[in-house]
């Protein structure tokens, strides 16, 4: 579909096992029910948005997906209002809160409806109405009974009196949109693969139907109807099927907004291309060093990349190598005391077949039960097969440095497993998250553990912070059409020293996959070190960095902006 996926949605597409662990957790989780008094507090006041998000205080046909509610333009209109009463309802409970994080969370709930109501204004505004029908309402008929199915055809087909067809809901809104001159159309091929799956999709749809029974006039009028949809998409909408992926400026600088980027681009795209040239610098004056050490006949950063690269670890060696890096890197924590570590310990294991076929990068799963279980990091592994591709970038010794940090500990595991201890609001896990403080916090986590890497690992963690530079003016500059993919290749290929199968995996996630997410990371890891030299500031000798990352590890999720707020309230003025 082309309606833009919504915050709530967008964020379980991207990290669903995250978000599904941080939602069990806050509601079962034996400790964290004995909730503190101002978590009771602002969960009540989030129940509030999430009776305004509900579909069916708009709606009697909430099983609907999301995409086929919108084509409704009175649901659409109840949903804006909900959306402006909870705003204002939260506006004036702000107004009287004195508790500093009940506080921080109508904030965030404030902020988090604006986004919505913003998004939706765009979604009008720019994009084209597109739904793959057959497809939404298939998925939308599953969880129905036999009596409600029967009725919710009738609903669709536009038997019932005075409800129009789903389908000529779908065609009038697409009419509409076609007499505006900006619209940004779906993408070519993927309607063209929407198209040739409709008959397979449709018959599918009738033997679900045959097998509960269903009478069989009401799919013969609903796929009538279908068809003569499907004619439309094809007549009158794939001719004008764009071809390229960029998005339109304003809907970028929406989805870098979603993602927790606070800033304008022209601003991260200054910050991203200094963040760069630096992390260059610094990378050539290690090299030498390490070129002397391993004994490697070559001193530029770029080659002493391609050479460490080549200590690929036997494939029986890798997960016993990362399960021994944790360790060395918990012993580093406890004798620096950087952070707070849990007693559990975190599971690594290599990606399973499933897993590298859909997204081979190294990832934390977060844990999905109540158990006082720990995460699990994941490493990729990518099996042999008839045409071998150079996949180098994650199997050997100096990677898994900054690696472990990052997936395990201090990074992404520290953040869930303080979650799991101490509890948190729902406004902070179901509407405070965003890649920014999310993903920043595991860069952060890899620049605290630097200093006591071995100088290879160091050199390699430098090596991963000019990635996310990279990808914070490489994204932001496909889009804008200021580079090419092949100028984008070479840069994560020549200077930042990627294997070119990794490299497209990138270009993939910035172009299609998920615009706007790359960018986050950089973003999240300035904004957290631009608030620890604050502190620091502030605080001089009565500063203590286990303290100050326990605390914001604590805070759970929230933007950068409100993070500075609860730690400059909340850490620093009682110290003072």
């Amino acid at each position: 579909m082309i309606f833009r996926i919504s915050r709530k949605v967008s964020v379980l597409l991207a990290i669903a096992s995250f978000m599904i662990a941080i939602a069990s957790h806050s509601v079962s989780n034996p400790i964290a029910s004995a909730k503190p008094n101002w978590i009771t507090r602002s969960d009540e006041n989030t129940n509030i948005l999430v009776k305004a998000e509900s579909e069916s205080s708009c709606t009697d046909q909430s099983t609907l997906s999301e995409s086929l509610l919108k084509l409704n333009p009175n649901y659409v209109q109840c949903y804006e209002k909900n959306l402006n009463s909870a705003i204002q309802a939260f506006q004036t409970k702000l107004n009287q809160e004195t508790d500093p994080a009940v506080k921080i969370d109508l904030e965030v709930l404030i902020a988090s409806a604006q986004e919505e109501l913003r998004s939706h204004q765009l979604d009008q505004q720019y994009r084209l109405p597109y739904v793959n029908l057959v497809r939404e309402i298939d998925r939308s008929l599953d969880k129905l009974n036999s009596r409600d199915l029967s009725k919710r055809l009738k609903q669709l087909s536009g038997e019932e009196t005075g409800t129009p067809s789903i389908a000529s809901l779908a065609t009038q809104r697409m009419r509409e949109a076609l007499t505006r001159s900006n619209i940004f159309f779906p993408e070519k091929s993927q309607l063209e693969q929407d198209l040739a799956n409709v008959p397979a999709q449709l018959e599918q749809l009738k033997q679900k139907l045959d097998r509960r029974g269903i009478d069989p006039t009401s799919y013969t009028k609903l796929k009538s109807q279908l068809t003569e949809y499907t004619n439309f998409v094809r007549q009158e909408i794939l001719p004008k099927a764009r071809t390229s992926f960029r998005l339109p400026p304003e809907l970028y600088a929406a989805q870098l907004a979603e993602r927790g980027v606070e800033i304008p681009i022209d601003e991260l795209l200054q910050n991203a291309h200094t963040a760069f040239a630096n992390i260059q610098q610094e990378m050539n004056e290690i090299a030498p060093q390490i070129a002397k050490q391993k004994r490697f006949q070559v001193k530029d950063y770029r080659d002493v990349i391609r050479a460490l690269k080549q200590e690929q670890l036997p494939a029986d060696q890798i997960l016993p190598h990362y399960q021994k890096r944790q360790k060395e890197i918990e012993a580093i924590i406890q004798r620096e005391r950087l952070v707070t570590l849990p007693k559990r310990p975190l599971t690594i294991r290599l990606t399973s077949d499933r897993e590298n076929a859909s997204f081979p990068v190294p990832q934390y799963q977060a844990p999905r039960s109540s158990q006082k279980t720990a995460g699990v990091f994941i490493i990729p592994l990518l099996k042999p097969d008839p045409q071998p591709r150079v996949y180098n970038d994650f199997t050997y010794p100096a990677v898994s440095w900054t690696l472990t940090a990052h997936e395990g500990r201090p990074g992404h595991d520290l953040q869930f497993t303080t979650i799991q201890d101490k509890g948190t609001s729902k406004a902070r896990s179901s509407y405070g998250y965003n890649p920014a403080n999310h993903e920043g916090w595991a860069l952060y986590a890899e620049a605290i553990t630097l200093p006591y890497m071995p100088i290879d690992g160091q050199f390699i963690s430098l090596q991963f912070q000019l990635l996310r530079a990279a990808r914070a003016f490489l994204e932001p500059e496909l889009h804008l059409g200021k580079i090419s993919i092949d100028q984008a290749l070479r840069v994560l290929t020549q200077d930042a020293g990627y294997s070119e199968f990794f490299a497209r995996q990138e270009i993939d996630r910035y172009t299609t996959r998920l615009p706007g997410h790359a960018p986050s990371y950089f973003y999240g890891y300035q904004r957290l070190m631009q608030l620890r030299k604050e502190v620091e500031q502030q605080l001089g000798r009565k500063f203590d960095q286990q303290q100050f990352h326990d605390f914001i590890l604590s805070q759970g999720f929230m933007p950068q902006r409100l993070l500075r707020q609860a730690v400059l309230e909340q850490f620093v003025k009682p110290l003072l």
